[in-house]
C-alpha cells in the first residue's frame, strides 16, 4: 500500500489484488476503463485487453467494457470474462514507492 500518501484506500487494495494475477491485469483493466470514459469504445461490449510492464506485453484478457463510474454495477459493470495469457510468474517491477507489508 502507498505509504507516501499517509493512508490506505480501497483502490490501493483493489490494485494490489489485481497485481496478484499480474501487473498487466491491473493495467489492462485501467486501459479499458479509460477508453470507455474517453468514448473510444462503447460500454458493455467484449474487448480484448492486452498489457504488461516495461519488460513487454505479457497479459491478455477478454473483458466486458465499462465506464469507471459503473465499475461495480451489477449489469453494466466491468467483468473479466476469460484469461488468454499471463506470465507463469508475475514479477512486479520496482517503481520506488514504499509499501506496508
Amino acid at each position: 500500500m502507498r505509504v507516501h500518501l499517509g493512508h490506505i484506500s480501497s483502490l490501493d487494495i483493489m490494485a494490489k489484488t489485481l497485481e496478484l494475477f499480474s501487473p498487466g491485469t491491473l493495467v489492462g483493466m485501467e486501459c479499458v476503463l479509460m477508453a470507455v470514459d474517453a468514448g473510444v469504445i462503447p460500454e458493455g461490449i467484449r474487448v480484448i485487453c492486452c498489457a504488461g510492464t516495461e519488460r513487454g506485453l505479457d497479459t491478455a484478457w477478454i473483458v466486458r467494457s465499462a465506464a469507471s463510474a459503473n465499475i461495480f454495477h451489477p449489469e453494466k459493470g466491468f467483468r473479466f470474462i476469460e484469461l488468454l495469457a499471463k506470465p507463469a510468474i508475475a514479477v512486479n517491477p520496482t517503481v520506488g514507492i514504499s509499501y506496508i507489508r
